[in-house]
């Protein structure tokens, strides 16, 4: 199992995250970026992140602790609620924007990024926002299911996508396809996972598609967890695409007004 330390990081308009995954060279295909904004100071979210384009992937975002305002170029709006999930496709490309709606106390949410198979590269973008569904296990561990019934049918390949809170000394397994690839982010917390102690603000890349995770103190975990698509993965900034030729296409696009 491979245990790396999330990194401190400013993005949008001085937006203080968490960086579990997307920190180079850790994509975990196709999980393309993990970040975490959690915060009771303003100064620290405050400025969101304003109007920025996006090309050729998906976002997930899931609010626990306060709203954000999503606003988008092809005429999506809403507001992200609590307890909420919002699943948006950027495909052949999006402007969009994401502003707090909370001007005080705790800020806290995740949003992933997932490829897109290279057959959904340039499709329609969309969004759809869905509460997520919270079932428990046993007591002490609750489940909160971020892949709703619309990604269920509709989306480009199978998702296990969970929020795990667990109180103190609890215990919880899963066994997953074994040609997944499969990430934990440790929020919150200490456990052990397969056997490994690992503590808040750590992403956990297990070996086994059996997890089992026993809680030393209360914990919140992501585990996401997909089949790999074994194409190219070509970055830059907010596109990815699977060659430098597309890259520079969705630059010229963006640029020239051609985005919706």
């Amino acid at each position: 199992m491979r245990v790396f330390p999330a990194v401190e990081v400013v993005d949008g308009a001085g937006v203080r995250i968490r960086r579990y995954i997307g920190v180079l060279p850790r994509e975990i295909d196709p999980f393309l970026l993990l970040d975490e904004i959690k915060s009771s100071d303003p100064e620290d979210y405050r400025g969101g992140f304003p109007p920025h384009p996006h090309r050729g992937f998906q976002t997930i975002t899931y609010m626990i602790k306060g709203k954000f305002k999503h606003k988008d170029s092809s005429g999506g709006e809403g507001v992200l609620e609590e307890g909420w999930v919002q699943w948006m496709n950027a495909g052949r490309g999006v402007v969009h924007s994401e502003m707090p709606l909370t001007d005080r106390g705790l800020l806290w949410g995740f949003q992933l990024w997932i490829n897109n198979p290279a057959s959904y590269k340039m499709s329609d973008p969309f969004y759809h926002s869905f509460p997520a569904k919270r079932r428990t296990v046993s007591e002490g561990v609750v489940l909160y299911d971020l892949v709703g019934d619309v990604m269920r049918k509709k989306g480009f390949y199978p998702l296990t996508y969970l929020h795990i809170q667990m109180d103190a000394g609890r215990t919880f397994r899963i066994d997953l396809p074994e040609e997944n690839a499969t990430f934990l982010a440790v929020s919150e917390g200490t456990v052990v996972l397969n056997g490994e102690k690992i503590g808040g603000g750590h992403l956990a890349v297990p070996d086994s598609s059996g997890i089992t995770i026993r809680s030393v103190s209360r914990s919140h975990i992501l585990l996401g967890s997909a089949k790999p698509l074994g194409e190219p993965i070509v970055r830059w900034g907010p596109f990815v695409m699977t060659s430098e030729e597309e890259i520079r296409k969705a630059v010229e696009d963006f640029r020239t007004g051609k985005f919706t």
